[in-house]
């Protein structure tokens, strides 16, 4: 694969955190707007309550930029913006429905099957998304698969599509330790290049994960190799457990494995998500597991080494994982009309595209992303794209207990990397506590 070394005279736009040490964070760009809605909106009136976790630390800051943006053509409608805390958001989120304190909620895709059914707590937006007046946008988004769920209706318009997990390979440490170019292809390939390194540079690791538990997030990681050996919580008609699958046994081990050797990846627990990146960041690690907005955290401290970003490999199949994230309208909005034109302004690509590229680093949820004049001054992300387009992207399944799942296997995963319990162990005890929430 073509390296990419990243410039450290790109233009510096947003600070995200960094265990290299604080910087002052620049204010975000505001977005250009493109040309007026045929139709005058100053009809359109009302408050709109959008409730959202933050993407960056000047969230808050590039929200108003968009509000005033939106503004100039919707004089008359108010939007106030509020943050939700990402390690509580369910619980937030779902008071928010229930109580209807908000208008236009975003939701990560884990969590939209348990309020997107008919009759729920979310508005069904199909009357709205095949609107003809709309059907060029529409058909500009991407992702609209996971916006269905399982009875037709759809909450959700797409706004946000990422990796999640992804290899980020210190260039130097590979080349110095001999490894091929193509070690990334293969779950063997990318076990001998961490080998490699830790043996010819003893003082780094040749690879890392999140790990010890969900606040790390690192079921971004360990997903993400379920989902590449062909397994998943469920079976494909949701009857039952689908992770017992000998290939994600197999592939469990290979992550044991390479756990228990001394030297090749940190002691479990060591690290937190900033600390991996700071290990990273300072070179003593060769190959990293992040998402595409780590790239934030580099640009604005660039390293002394080559540096480029990877598919991850898996012994069944190749796949990324994403976390596709939507927005969505509350059944009980008293102003769905103005919260609909709010969400239609975000989506739209003059402003969703350069406030994705340039403040939050992931990718925004249209097909002519690429189309945009953004890229030349952030060419990581046309890089960045590119690579993935050619993955499969796979994501969690449309099922309203997904969460629940989630968290009865992340214990499971963190004893089995410690060795308390045996790959096959972890995936019999999981199903068996999955097999029996599904019976509720």
């Amino acid at each position: 694969m073509k390296t990419y070394r990243i410039l450290a005279t790109l233009v510096l736009v947003v600070l995200l955190a960094s265990a290299c040490g604080p910087t002052p964070t620049p204010a975000p760009p505001t977005p250009t707007a493109g040309p007026p809605p045929t139709e005058p909106p100053e009809e359109v009136s009302g408050t709109v309550r959008f409730y959202k976790g933050p993407f960056a630390p000047v969230e808050m800051e590039a929200q108003e930029n968009i509000i005033a943006l939106f503004n100039e053509e919707y004089p008359n409608v108010e939007v106030i913006f509020e943050l939700y805390d990402w390690p509580t958001m369910e619980q937030q989120i779902t008071s928010a429905l229930a109580a209807g304190t908000h208008d236009v909620v975003y939701i990560p895709m884990a969590m939209l099957p348990k309020f997107c059914y008919e009759g729920g707590p979310l508005e069904d937006l199909r009357p709205y998304v095949t609107d003809s007046a709309w059907k060029d946008e529409y058909e500009s988004i991407r992702l609209w698969e996971y916006a269905e769920a399982l009875d037709g209706t759809i909450c959700a318009v797409p706004y946000v599509w990422g990796v999640n997990s992804a290899f980020f390979a210190n260039l130097d440490l590979l080349e110095e330790a001999g490894v091929p170019d193509d070690w990334y292809t293969s779950v063997d390939g990318v076990r001998d290049a961490a080998v490699a390194v830790h043996e010819t540079n003893p003082d780094a690791y040749g690879i890392a994960w999140r790990t010890a538990g969900l606040a790390n997030f690192s079921q971004f990681d360990w997903y993400g190799y379920m989902l590449r050996s062909g397994a998943n919580y469920l079976n494909e008609d949701f009857s039952g457990c689908g992770m017992n699958k000998p290939e994600l046994v197999e592939t469990f081990q290979w992550l044991v494995d390479l756990q228990q050797m001394e030297g090749v990846t940190p002691e479990f627990g060591a690290y937190t998500w900033d600390g991996l990146r700071g290990l990273w960041q300072g070179g003593k690690l060769a190959i990293t597991h992040d998402e595409t907005l780590f790239w934030k955290t580099i640009k604005t401290n660039p390293p002394d080494f080559e540096w480029d970003i990877f598919p991850i490999p898996g012994n069944v199949k190749d796949t990324i994982l994403g976390i596709p994230g939507f927005l969505t309208i509350t059944a009980n909005s008293e102003n769905k009309e103005a919260a609909w034109e709010v969400i239609k302004f975000y989506v739209r690509g003059d402003v969703h595209i350069p406030h994705f590229i340039n403040v939050v680093g992931s990718f925004p949820a249209r097909k002519d992303a690429l189309e945009y004049d953004v890229y030349p001054e952030d060419p990581f992300f046309k890089h960045a794209i590119e690579v993935f387009l050619n993955y499969g992207y796979s994501t969690f399944q449309m099922h309203p207990q997904m969460v629940e799942f989630q968290n009865l296997v992340q214990p499971l995963f963190d004893e089995m990397m410690q060795g308390k319990i045996t790959p096959q162990e972890m995936v019999d005890q999981a199903c068996e506590q999955i097999e029996a929430k599904l019976k509720k």
